[in-house]
């Protein structure tokens, strides 16, 4: 707001030059009963009246006065415009100050609720617009205030979330959410974590598409003004910041892109690692799983729970953003000494049972009883190390590797099939979110385990050998994830995982540099692309691939 006052200034010392006398700018003091609010023009801005419009304009066209509306209590009396008279007065006796302690007190007192914009003269110094508390700041030039939800508004968010945010990311306890948020005053982390939900219940959806920009800005700008300046202990973090960040990086991943996801994400890693949600279950005994039953819900068990899945949900969110630009890793697998999530049931119920940790559940040969979101997390590390393994290759290329190559490609490869194998088969990908997205996850490993061996450019005879075995793996498992790429319009857009564009693109590009040795890949290629297309209304990735395997078709 000083900025502003001080572009004031700065014009009407252009237009009439600086005041000798530094005397003070003079307000008109109104109160609320004497406040006007007229409508909007198109261009957003609020003119403070029509005799302060024309008498601005007229002294400085490229001068736009925005109004300025007070939320003081009724009775108080608030400085909330400048007058046309004032403004003239001082104009034609060269009475601007530049007196930068008035304009600061001045402005401190100001209650400024609404103030648009002050559009400047090209040479005009750069000025930034600071923040206030109750104003969230939309990008350059523009600020707004909070969105109004109505109650009704609140309710459909609430249960958008749980209906297709929390299936694929299923961190939130849904009877605890619902209590605490029936309070008057849940407190700020909650508020946070409230925010960022509706935020992306709204990015998930047609109808609140167009709030869910806004909701964005608001849920960062709460984020940031309620984050701790100093913390001294793990335990001095509430799990619910942890919780919103996360959940806004997704939401900003479907709305803007993975550049701004990832800034988001690197929060919520930060705080992930600060609070050592990676050691949750450091002091486990390992004993017997207890027998789940149906008396009172477990409330130190549902607490722990949520702390397991936020990690595990941080845990994926990395390899998943990481594996698109193979950048590097955060969260490192060695640290790691939390049990994978339970089942969905047992979590919402509140029914304590022991899950393998990661080394364990990757290891296991008989059948899988984990659940959906355990399984993702599972093929999320073997993909991690697929992209570690990929990079010693790389740097080994035409050398003698430092290590056995061969030794950790079919390991890799064993391990990704051996999970394949527990997945199939599965009627659940038609209604289920993230089984479709983990079968998908489960083929497109194949196709990246074979883009490995091919970039590795060995030259032997042996190793060509291997090569096309791993290729004709990868035309098979292409060709898999084209079948189930048609479980996803039953599901809708609208439910499917956000990353799940990149493993039906992982196929698409591996078919399209193959369609005349491949039977069926060029259909295959153009499913994939008809999917795409579909899920492209709301997710920032698909548009992406979208239109890249247009450009290449």
């Amino acid at each position: 707001m000083r900025s502003q006052i001080a572009a004031l200034q700065w014009q009407l010392e252009q237009q009439f030059g600086p005041d000798p006398g530094g005397g003070p700018i003079i307000l008109k003091q109104t109160t609320p009963e004497e406040e006007i609010n007229p409508p909007r023009a198109d261009n957003h801005a609020m003119f403070v009246d029509e005799v302060t419009h024309k008498t601005a304009l007229d002294r400085e066209p490229n001068l736009i006065l925005s109004s300025v509306t007070s939320s003081t209590a009724p009775g108080a009396t608030t400085a909330t415009t400048l007058s046309s008279s004032s403004i003239t007065s001082t104009c034609a006796s060269s009475e601007s100050t530049n007196n930068t302690a008035d304009i600061a007190a001045w402005a401190h007192c100001m209650d400024w609720q609404d103030l648009d914009c002050i559009l400047l003269p090209p040479d005009a110094p750069e000025t930034i617009l600071m923040d206030h508390p109750d104003r969230i700041d939309a990008g350059p030039g523009s600020i707004t205030t909070p969105s109004e939800l109505t109650d009704l508004m609140r309710v459909d968010l609430d249960q958008l979330y749980f209906d297709r945010v929390h299936p694929i990311c299923p961190i939130i306890h849904r009877s605890r959410y619902f209590a605490w948020a029936a309070e008057e005053s849940p407190g700020p982390a909650r508020a946070c974590l409230q925010s960022a939900m509706r935020t992306m219940a709204a990015a998930m959806s047609a109808h609140w598409g167009d709030l869910a920009d806004r909701l964005c800005a608001e849920t960062r700008h709460l984020l940031e003004s309620h984050s701790q300046p100093r913390v001294t202990s793990k335990d001095e973090i509430p799990l619910e910041h942890m919780q919103a960040w996360l959940l806004l990086a997704y939401a900003e991943l479907l709305r803007i892109g993975e550049h701004q996801a990832m800034l988001t994400a690197g929060r919520a890693f930060r705080l992930v690692q600060m609070a050592r949600l990676y050691d949750v279950d450091a002091l486990d005994d390992g004993q017997a799983s207890p027998v789940a039953t149906n008396h009172e819900p477990d409330a130190a068990f549902i607490s722990t729970e949520e702390r397991r899945r936020t990690f595990w949900l941080a845990f994926t969110f990395d390899r998943f953003l990481c594996l698109r630009s193979e950048w590097p890793l955060t969260l490192q697998e060695e640290m790691i000494r939390t049990r994978l999530p339970a089942p969905e049931a047992n979590f919402q119920n509140g029914q304590p049972i022991h899950v393998n940790f990661l080394p364990a559940a990757t290891a296991q040969n008989e059948p899988s009883t984990l659940s959906p979101f355990a399984e993702c997390t599972v093929l999320a590390a073997l993909y991690g190390r697929c992209l570690a393994h990929r990079r010693a290759s790389l740097n080994d290329a035409g050398t003698k590797p430092r290590y056995d190559f061969w030794t950790h490609q079919e390991w890799l490869a064993a391990a990704v099939e051996k999970r394949i194998q527990m997945l199939a088969p599965c009627a659940a990908v038609d209604n289920e979110p993230m089984v479709l997205f983990t079968h998908l996850l489960a083929q497109s490993a194949v196709v990246f385990l074979s883009n490995t061996v091919q970039r590795a450019s060995w030259h032997t005879p042996e190793p060509r050998l291997v090569m096309a075995a791993y290729e004709r793996r990868a035309a098979v498992a292409a060709l898999e994830i084209v079948r189930l790429a048609r479980a996803v319009p039953p599901l809708s857009c609208f439910r499917v995982h956000p990353f799940l564009p990149d493993a039906l693109t992982c196929a698409a590009t591996f078919l399209s540099a193959r369609c005349n040795t491949v039977v069926g890949g060029s259909s295959g290629v153009e499913q994939i692309r008809r999917a795409l297309r579909d899920v492209q209304v709301i997710n920032s990735l698909a548009r992406e691939h979208y239109e890249s395997l247009k450009l290449a078709a």
